[in-house]
């Protein structure tokens, strides 16, 4: 199962959604106090809003999984958040959103990030999810006597090794824990 085009897109956006407040601060003019160039931030931060919204609702209100399966290991993932401070630190250089060039650049930019974070399954190491509380693990586990291989997306601390999990599929190779040690 692939991980659909308009989830997938909500889930990256999320993850730079501080960027809107930085070109929300970059934009805004301290004389007059007003923003300088609404019609491109004011957007830009609602569809953030948004995306974060929904990506929130999304991963509380999970509520279907599969029968428990068991941890064998476990090595967290979430340490790769720093590939996420690329467009933040571009933000700060050359970010005039009066030229139209530096906009259709930046977007390009943001277009291969997304790609590249799709194809490569990082989707997921989100720093979004990971303030409202979510790290992602690479876990092997037990699941009906076969060992398999994934990413788990997990609220709360480290799953441990012999823990048992409920777990609801993402997309390829990536769950969503949605109950954990529960009650056969």
């Amino acid at each position: 199962m692939k991980l659909k085009i308009l989830p997938s897109i909500l889930i990256f956006l999320s993850a730079y959604s501080p960027l809107s407040i930085i070109f929300l601060i970059q934009d805004f003019n301290w004389q007059s106090k007003a923003v300088e160039h609404p019609t491109i931030v004011y957007p830009i931060l609602g569809v953030s809003i948004l995306s974060v919204i929904l990506i929130w609702i999304a991963v509380k209100f999970v509520k279907v999984s599969t029968p428990p399966v068991k941890v064998v290991s476990v090595s967290n993932k979430s340490g790769e958040l720093i590939n996420y401070s690329i467009p933040y630190m571009i933000s700060f250089f050359v970010m005039d959103l009066s030229q139209t060039k530096l906009l259709i650049s930046f977007g390009f930019f943001m277009f291969i990030m997304y790609v590249l974070t799709l194809k490569t399954h990082n989707i997921f190491i989100n720093p979004i999810l990971a303030v409202i509380g979510y790290n992602i693990y690479d876990v092997k586990f037990d699941k009906n006597g076969r060992e398999l291989q994934a990413y788990f997306l997990i609220k709360g601390e480290r799953l441990k090794k012999t823990e048992t999990c409920r777990i609801v599929e993402l997309s390829e190779h990536l769950y969503l824990v949605t109950d954990r040690n529960p009650n056969l």
